[in-house]
């Protein structure tokens, strides 16, 4: 029997838990942009929670670099840059083609079975032609590769990378290429992992992020030219 005492502990994380994710989504959907002020004190009314919940929440997104505080202003969406970008695709590079080995390693017929879901999920989404959905079915299929390698530490940080990625910068500057190239390389890399092919699937996935890097990256100097041609 669960005591009170825990249900009680339990509670705020759970809607810190809610709030995270609501935040999340608004950031995810452009409903708040970089450098936009966050309403968190609307947010905790339309969630019907106190403030304490979404504060907490808010603190935890700018220890992951997501929003910034500023004394007696409140919490805004953090803006982008260059070197950023740069940095975690780099990290990105480094992680998750040594998860693929450890999941080469491990693979059976379920966890097969499981990666080749996730890519038809993923190339469904090419096809219906919504940018949002690619983009979660896109995470989806990498996470799920990951997760079948069983470490555990680095899939929290690919979690984490994914989050700093598309939420802080951007879906428009991940996905600025045809729908087909990354169906194609996400294709080769689960034929590779189904044939067991350890040198082939690392080599098509260090293609594949590296060619979303740069795209991600022409597409951020891309976007600042523009807002230094502005006048007003």
């Amino acid at each position: 029997m669960i005591s009170k005492k825990k249900i009680k502990n339990s509670q705020p994380k759970n809607l810190t838990r809610e709030a995270y994710n609501d935040i999340r989504k608004m950031i995810f959907s452009n409903e708040l942009k970089p450098g936009q002020k966050i309403p968190y004190r609307r947010m905790a009314e339309g969630l019907s929670m106190s403030l304490t919940p979404v504060v907490q929440a808010l603190k935890h997104m700018e220890f992951m670099g997501l929003v910034r505080h500023e004394q007696n202003k409140g919490f805004f969406v953090e803006k982008v840059t260059s070197q950023e970008i740069d940095e975690a695709y780099r990290l990105r590079s480094t992680i998750e083609p040594e998860m693929l080995t450890q999941t080469i390693l491990n693979l059976d017929e379920q966890g097969t079975k499981k990666i080749g879901i996730a890519l038809d999920e993923y190339i469904e989404a090419c096809q219906k032609g919504s940018l949002k959905l690619k983009l979660v079915k896109d995470i989806q299929f990498h996470m799920t590769v990951a997760q079948l390698s069983g470490q555990n530490l680095s899939i929290l940080i690919l979690k984490y990378l994914f989050d700093f990625l598309y939420l802080r910068f951007g879906q428009e500057l991940i996905f600025s290429r045809p729908s087909e190239d990354s169906a194609l390389a996400h294709t080769a890399i689960f034929d590779a992992i189904k044939s067991k092919d350890v040198e082939t699937a690392t080599r098509v996935l260090k293609e594949h992020i590296k060619d979303i890097h740069k795209n991600a990256l022409d597409g951020i100097q891309e976007r600042l030219s523009e807002a230094d041609d502005i006048i007003f």
